[in-house]
């Protein structure tokens, strides 16, 4: 959609993008795997992930060398 202005040096339109259409309903009942799992395994390895940081963390600190007396 275009719109010319009395002037012949201005010109202006507008665009659409696909991020302004609405996305396409889905079926829930037809999904493979529970909304809810999904949620869940994302922070069930998320927590995992920090633990194994954590452990990591702790075996480096502690695996220093110590003073000879």
């Amino acid at each position: 959609m275009a719109n010319r202005t009395n002037s012949s040096d201005y010109y202006w339109s507008f665009e659409y993008y696909l991020d302004y259409l609405d996305p396409l309903p889905v079926d829930e009942r037809k999904l493979k795997a529970n909304k809810h799992s999904i949620a869940i395994a994302f922070w069930v390895s998320l927590a995992a992930f920090v633990m194994f940081l954590f452990l990591i963390l702790l075996y480096m600190s502690r695996s220093g060398s110590t003073p000879v007396k």
